[in-house]
């Protein structure tokens, strides 16, 4: 079966959008390609990560017992992101870097609404 897109879905509050929204320009290096804003509890912007799309939504989440979302990203320079990455104020990193048995080395953290991200390179 081959698909045409991949989309995850982050649904964050109104209290959380614009903190979330900021870091995903700036401590992912995200560039938005599409927006909308019909209110502030109707808006949203999507990013192209990986061979997907990352879409913030601030819109009533239809399943919040699932609770925060995971998710990872590879990158081609751990360090260089890394780095840039533990300078932004507010950015909490939730595991410093380190390797795993099979070739990646990586770290963790949290974006302002609980979704925890896991940021990678394959050695």
């Amino acid at each position: 079966m081959t698909y045409k897109d991949f989309q995850l879905l982050l649904y964050v509050d109104t209290g959380h959008y614009e903190a979330c929204k900021a870091f995903y320009q700036y401590a992912l290096g995200l560039m938005p390609f599409y927006s909308w804003d019909d209110g502030i509890h109707d808006r949203g912007m999507k990013f192209h990560a990986g061979g997907g799309v990352i879409v913030l939504l601030c819109q009533e989440d239809p399943f919040p017992e699932y609770g925060p979302v995971h998710f990872q990203l590879e990158v081609e320079d751990i360090h260089s992101v890394y780095e840039r990455t533990k300078d932004i104020l507010g950015v909490e990193i939730t595991q410093e870097l380190f390797f795993r048995p099979y070739g990646w080395e990586m770290f963790r953290m949290r974006d302002p609404a609980g979704n925890h991200v896991n940021v990678y390179q394959v050695h």
